[in-house]
């Protein structure tokens, strides 16, 4: 029987020599059983050996069971890790002369077993260096491994982290904390809530999704489900990604805006030079036919004719400013001064109450009066355009132009009571091209021209509703510091 056993065994008297040992132990020791009886133990394990082991041969050989395990260096068989036991053999009346050594050799499991805590140990350095969030769930819905880069990205506590913690103790966390999915109701009773979210987890199929968190981050979930259900999760924050890809394309989008805004600059130079040379002739005859017609029934007509020929050379001018996209002239600038000379470069129809507030005392600003006055008059053009053929609640179309200052900017408002923007277009109105008019009646120059001018002094454009549900392009121009 003791043969046909793995495990080495030997008997071994009092004066340390060997009475018997078994096949597995003469394969061991590379030997035959001849040999190795009446052998000393030094004399076959050598004396560093044999010291380790007198102390615990000598505990059994006084009746005492001792049991061991530890690596140990055999001459012969190198280092090896062994789990011993020392069990008294003695006679019927005590005396114990001898004791049995067993042994089994463990190097090969326990070689395993530091390889796999290596490993373990490399893989847990890894995850806790990574900014990456792992968790591991076992299929009883508690918690194998969790990394401080899950637990930071959720804001969970630490204590969290322990293996072993049931999955519905982060959910009621999230929950505690309002942490909520679009889909779930704060009404509801919280331990319903977490046995739908622990079940949807548990349930949840493998491959990629992602969630928008409360503050707004993204973070992406990767599901990789083991053959004996296990679930290995991933996390990564996609914020900033996100947040590079919309600044890419809003760059791309500026940089195409800008192309369309030098095709317009190119085109409106191009026809304010055409008209200029004969709108000059306009001019020198118009004022001509005025001296001409000086005390005559004509003459108010010529003045009329005069006055509107006046009136093209200041839009041909202002528009060649916005064309060349200079940039503006850095002096100091009255902007009631501004909005008058921007009203008269826009032609408004007689049926358009046109109302002006302009408080006493307005900051002056630093810019280009002549490109400023043509943001006024593209304003006021626009809002016209608006009011066309647009039946407003009290009979009476009306634009509104309403200066104020602010603590460090001053705000033009011109709002009119037409049919107002949508939401959704209210960006888009300022892109060159882009136009709600029929076709044929806007060339969707004008607002992208405003935003321009504006950039330009550094302020902004921005479409809001006016008080009586129409549209309200609002200006702010900063101050002088």
């Amino acid at each position: 029987m003791l043969d046909a056993a793995p495990t080495r065994v030997c008997v071994i008297s009092r004066d340390r020599r060997y009475l018997y040992v078994n096949r597995e132990f003469t394969e061991f020791a590379q030997r035959p059983m001849e040999e190795i009886l009446r052998l000393h133990t030094r004399d076959l394990v050598g004396e560093e050996v044999s010291a380790r082991l007198d102390p615990y041969a000598d505990r059994a050989l006084a009746g005492e069971v001792v049991s061991l395990e530890g690596w140990i260096n055999y001459r012969r068989n190198g280092r090896r890790f062994i789990a011993w036991t020392f069990t008294p053999f003695g006679t019927a009346t005590g005396r114990q002369d001898a004791f049995i050594l067993f042994m089994r050799d463990l190097t090969d499991q326990k070689l395993r077993e530091e390889e796999a805590e290596a490993n373990r140990d490399r893989l847990r350095a890894i995850l806790e260096g990574i900014a990456d969030g792992v968790n591991i769930v076992a299929p009883d819905s508690r918690l194998v491994l969790a990394n401080p880069g899950f637990l930071r990205m959720f804001d969970f506590p630490p204590e969290l982290g322990t293996p072993g913690t049931p999955l519905a103790d982060f959910v009621r966390n999230r929950l505690r904390r309002a942490d909520l999915r679009p889909d779930e109701d704060p009404r509801d009773p919280e331990e319903a809530m977490v046995q739908r979210r622990v079940t949807d987890i548990m349930n949840r199929p493998p491959g990629r999704q992602e969630e928008t968190r409360p503050d707004g981050s993204i973070i992406e979930l990767r599901t990789t489900r083991l053959a004996d259900g296990t679930l290995v999760n991933t996390y990564s924050d996609l914020t900033l990604q996100r947040e590079a890809e919309r600044t890419r394309r809003a760059n791309l989008e500026a940089l195409r805006r800008n192309e369309r805004l030098s095709a317009i600059a190119s085109l409106l130079g191009g026809v304010a030079h055409e008209i200029n040379n004969p709108l000059a002739v306009v001019a020198a005859q118009a004022l001509l036919l005025a001296e001409e017609a000086e005390g005559t029934p004509l003459a108010e007509r010529a003045e009329k004719v005069r006055l509107a020929a006046e009136r093209c050379g200041r839009i041909v001018t202002s528009l060649l400013a916005s064309a060349r996209q200079q940039p503006p002239k850095r002096e100091v600038v009255d902007l009631a001064q501004v909005l008058e000379a921007g009203l008269e470069l826009a032609e408004t129809a007689e049926t358009v109450e046109l109302v002006t507030e302009v408080p006493p005392g307005l900051p002056a600003i630093r810019g280009d009066a002549v490109q400023l006055a043509h943001l006024v008059g593209n304003l006021v053009g626009n809002a016209r355009a608006a009011l066309a053929g647009h039946a407003v609640p009290d009979g009476r179309p009306r634009i509104l132009l309403r200066l104020s200052a602010l603590p460090e900017a001053v705000e033009l408002r011109v709002e009119d009571n037409g049919p107002g923007i949508p939401e959704a277009l209210r960006e888009r109105v300022f892109d060159p091209f882009f136009t709600t008019k029929p076709q044929g009646q806007g060339t969707g120059v004008g607002l992208a021209l405003c935003r321009t001018i504006a950039k330009a002094h550094g302020g902004s454009i921005a479409v809001e509703t006016a008080a009586g549900g129409g549209a309200a392009l609002v200006v702010r121009l900063p101050r002088p510091n």
